[in-house]
C-alpha cells in the first residue's frame, strides 16, 4: 500500500516536471500585470494596468513575487482596488501564467456565477491575450452561469468552494496553484452542521498534495471587527506597515484617520472639503496633495521588527510564514482629502452613540479607514454590595422549598478548592440557592514547585470529586422528603482529562462542562449550533451537549456571558416573583464571600459579530469568582432539567427526574 502510494506521488511529480519543462519560464507577477491586464472598469477603464496608479499595489505584488509567504492576508479600504489586486489578478496569474488549478473560496455557492461574470470574466475579455483562454463550452462560457467550477481553454480549472454547508463542498479537489479566499469575515465561523475543521482549514487541506514551499493561501476582505478575519490573522503575522517619508521632517510615517484634519471646525460639508488636508504624524506639518503623491510613490513596506534607515529597510523579518498586508486611505490615490472629509464632517454632527451615529461610524471604520469597528462600551448597571445578601430567604442552609421540582449543582475547579453551588428549581418558577460549599483539593504550600503541585493536584482532584459525590448521595431535605440532584455540571476547563474520566466513571447525572465567554479562553467565543449531528447531541438556550470523541463522554458547552446575565437578572427580579433567585438564611456570614464572587466581574454591553449586542463579563483584576462560575453552571443544569420562566417543558433527553431519584437514593 505504501509503495503504491509513493509511486503515485512520484508519477504525479514526474508528470508535473515534464509539463513545466515544456512550458515557457513564467513571468513575474509584476511583469504579468503590466503586460496582460487591462482595467475593465473604474476611472481608468480601458487603460492598461500600471502600478503608478496605486503605488501600494507594487509593494504587495513585490511581496507575492518573493514566493516566501505560504499565507497572505490582505485588507484595505473599499473601492481602492482591493478585489482586483488582492483576489482577481492572483487567481488569473495562477491559472494562465503558472497554468495551475486553483480554489476560489466564496461565502455562498450562489455567488459563483456573479463572481465569475462580474470579477473574473471582464479581466479576460479586456486583455487581447487572456480572452483567448476563456472557456468555449461548459460552465461560464458565453456569459453562462457557474455552479462550482470553470475550465479555461488551457485546461486549468477555477474551482469555487464555499464557507458554509456540507463539508463535501470542499473535498475532492487539489489546488496546485493555491487557494484564494474572498470576503474573509465570512470565513471566521465554522458551519454549525460541520463536524470537521473550520472552513479555512479545510481549504488548506486542498493543498496537501503540494509541497509546503509551493503552497499559497491568499485571503482578502474588508475589516469588520477584531473578532473576525482578516483582523484575527494579524497577531501571528508579519504585521507589515506601509511607511512614507515626510517631506518636512524626514520621518518615515504611516498616516491614519486622525491625521486627516482641517474639517473638524468647518461650518458646512463644502467648507470641510475645502479645508481638509493630511498632516504628518510626527511633525504635524500639512501635507499637500502633490507631497502625498510623492510620498506614496516612494513608500516602503516594513515588517514587524524592521525600520527604515537612510531610505532602506533594515532588520530581519519576523519568523512567520504569514504576510499581513494593509493599506489605509492615505495610500488610496483615487481619492483626495476633499473627497473624504465631507462624510467625516457629517458623521461628527450626528448624536453620539445614537443608532444612526453607530451605523455611520461602522461604515466609516470598516469601508473607508480599514479599521475594526469598536462600538461604544455600554456599561450595564452592576449589582451592588448587599444586592445578593438581601435575597436570603427564611429557609436554613441545606433545606429546599417544599415545591422544589429539580436540584442542580455547578462545580468550579481550582488548584486548592472546589467551589460548588446547589440550586433548587421550584414549581412557582422561582430559584433558590439552597447550599454552597468548598472542598479542599491541595493544601497551601504542598509541592515544592509548580510541577510537583500539578502532579499532586491530579492525584487529589479525584478524591475531592469523590467528596462531592458523597455529598450528592445524601441529598437535600424539603417538604418532608429528601431529594438528590438532577444535574451536576463540573468544570473541565482545567485538568479536563481527569474530570471527563471521573464523570464517565460515575455516570449520569455528572457531566463535564466548558464555559466560553468573550473575555476568556484566549478570545474564543461561544458558537451555538443550529442542528444536531452525531457529535452535537442536544441544543439548549446558550448551551449544547456534545459527544467528546477522545473520552467518549457527553459534556456541556456553555455561553458564560449569556448565563451570567441570567444569574444577575434573576437577582434583580422581585423576591418570590417568577424568575427570581433567593438564597438560604445565613445570619453568621451574610453570604459575604458568595456575594464578592458574584460582584467580582465588570459587565459591559458589546457588539458581537453574529448576535448583536451582548453582555460581556470581565475580571480585569483577577478577583475570585468561583461561586459565580458554579452558579451559572447550575443555571444551565436547571434549564436542561426542564426549568423555564414561562412554564415547564419536557425534561432533558438524557436524564429524567425519576432516574435522578433512583441514582442518589441507592
Amino acid at each position: 500500500m505504501v509503495a503504491t502510494a509513493s509511486a503515485s506521488v512520484l508519477d504525479r511529480d514526474v508528470a508535473r516536471a515534464l509539463r513545466d519543462a515544456q512550458a515557457p519560464v513564467p513571468r513575474t507577477r509584476c511583469d504579468f500585470l503590466e503586460s496582460e491586464i487591462w482595467l475593465p472598469d473604474g476611472p481608468r477603464k480601458g487603460e492598461q494596468f500600471r502600478f503608478r496608479y496605486q503605488p501600494y499595489t507594487k509593494l504587495l505584488v513585490d511581496e507575492l513575487d518573493r514566493d516566501c509567504w505560504p499565507e497572505v492576508f490582505i485588507t484595505g479600504p473599499s473601492q481602492s482596488g482591493k478585489t482586483l489586486i488582492a483576489h482577481v489578478t492572483p487567481v488569473v496569474y495562477a491559472v494562465t501564467e503558472l497554468r495551475r488549478n486553483v480554489v476560489v473560496g466564496i461565502p455562498d455557492g450562489k455567488m459563483a456565477t456573479d463572481k465569475w461574470l462580474v470579477d473574473f470574466r471582464p479581466i479576460f475579455l479586456a486583455s487581447p491575450t487572456l480572452k483567448k483562454l476563456l472557456p468555449r463550452t461548459g460552465p461560464g462560457s458565453q456569459g453562462g452561469s457557474v455552479k462550482d467550477y470553470v475550465q479555461l481553454s488551457n485546461g486549468c480549472v477555477v474551482r469555487f468552494m464555499t464557507a458554509g454547508g456540507d463539508d463535501t463542498a470542499r473535498a475532492g479537489f487539489t489546488a496546485e496553484g493555491g487557494v484564494f479566499v474572498t470576503e474573509a469575515a465570512r470565513w471566521s465561523h465554522s458551519s454549525e452542521t460541520s463536524v470537521e475543521a473550520d472552513p479555512l482549514e479545510q481549504l488548506r487541506a486542498r493543498m496537501q498534495a503540494t509541497r509546503r514551499r509551493d503552497r499559497r493561501l491568499i485571503v482578502e476582505g474588508t475589516v469588520t471587527t477584531k473578532l473576525e478575519l482578516p483582523w484575527t490573522a494579524q497577531q501571528e503575522s508579519t504585521q507589515s506597515q506601509i511607511v512614507a517619508k515626510c517631506p518636512h521632517c524626514g520621518t518615515w510615517v504611516a498616516p491614519e484617520r486622525e491625521h486627516l484634519v482641517g474639517w473638524q471646525d468647518a461650518a458646512s460639508e463644502i467648507e470641510a472639503a475645502d479645508q481638509a488636508h493630511w498632516i504628518c504624524p510626527s511633525c504635524a506639518d500639512a501635507i499637500t496633495a502633490g507631497e502625498r503623491a510623492t510620498m506614496n510613490a516612494q513608500a516602503l513596506l516594513v515588517h514587524r521588527g524592521q525600520s527604515v534607515k537612510k531610505g532602506k529597510v533594515v532588520g530581519d523579518p519576523p519568523l512567520t510564514e504569514r504576510l499581513w498586508f494593509r493599506w489605509s486611505m492615505f495610500h488610496n490615490q483615487l481619492l483626495e482629502a476633499s473627497d473624504i472629509a465631507p462624510d467625516e464632517w457629517k458623521a461628527s454632527r450626528l448624536e453620539k452613540d445614537s443608532e444612526q451615529h453607530q451605523a455611520v461610524e461602522k461604515k466609516q471604520s470598516q469601508f473607508v479607514w480599514c479599521q475594526p469597528y469598536e462600538p461604544p462600551s455600554l456599561v450595564v448597571e452592576a449589582l451592588q454590595v448587599g444586592d445578593v445578601s438581601k435575597r436570603a430567604a427564611g429557609l436554613p442552609k441545606g433545606e429546599t422549598p417544599s415545591d422544589t421540582k429539580w436540584i442542580t449543582i455547578g462545580c468550579d475547579i481550582g488548584m486548592y478548592w472546589l467551589h460548588w453551588v446547589a440550586i433548587a428549581w421550584r414549581e412557582s418558577r422561582c430559584a433558590h440557592v439552597c447550599d454552597y460549599e468548598t472542598i479542599a483539593v491541595l493544601s497551601r504550600g504542598e509541592g515544592e514547585d509548580a510541577i510537583e503541585r500539578q502532579e499532586a493536584v491530579k492525584i487529589k482532584l479525584w478524591k475531592s470529586l469523590d467528596v462531592l459525590f458523597e455529598r450528592c448521595t445524601i441529598g437535600w431535605p424539603g417538604g418532608g422528603k429528601r431529594k438528590g440532584p438532577d444535574r451536576i455540571l463540573i468544570d473541565a476547563g482545567w485538568l479536563g482529562d481527569i474530570v471527563h474520566a471521573w464523570c464517565k466513571a460515575k455516570g449520569s447525572p455528572f457531566f463535564p462542562s466548558l464555559g466560553f465567554g468573550t473575555a476568556q479562553r484566549a478570545g474564543h467565543v461561544y458558537s451555538h449550533p443550529t442542528k444536531k449531528t452525531n457529535e452535537i447531541r442536544e441544543i439548549g438556550e446558550g448551551y449544547h451537549v456534545r459527544r467528546h470523541q477522545k473520552h467518549r463522554t457527553s459534556y456541556f458547552r456553555m455561553d458564560s456571558d449569556h448565563w451570567k446575565s441570567e444569574v444577575q437578572r434573576a437577582l434583580r427580579v422581585g423576591a418570590e416573583q417568577p424568575g427570581s433567585l433567593s438564597l438560604y438564611r445565613d445570619q453568621q456570614h451574610g453570604h459575604k464571600t458568595y456575594e464578592r464572587h458574584l460582584l467580582a466581574e465588570q459587565t459591559r454591553r458589546q457588539l458581537h459579530p453574529k448576535h448583536g449586542y451582548i453582555e460581556v463579563f470581565e475580571n480585569p483584576d483577577g478577583k475570585p469568582n468561583h461561586y459565580s462560575d458554579a452558579t451559572y453552571s447550575a443555571f444551565v443544569g436547571g434549564h436542561h432539567a426542564g426549568f423555564r420562566l414561562t412554564g415547564y417543558l419536557e425534561p432533558g433527553l438524557e436524564l429524567t427526574g425519576n432516574q435522578s431519584q433512583s441514582w442518589w437514593s441507592k
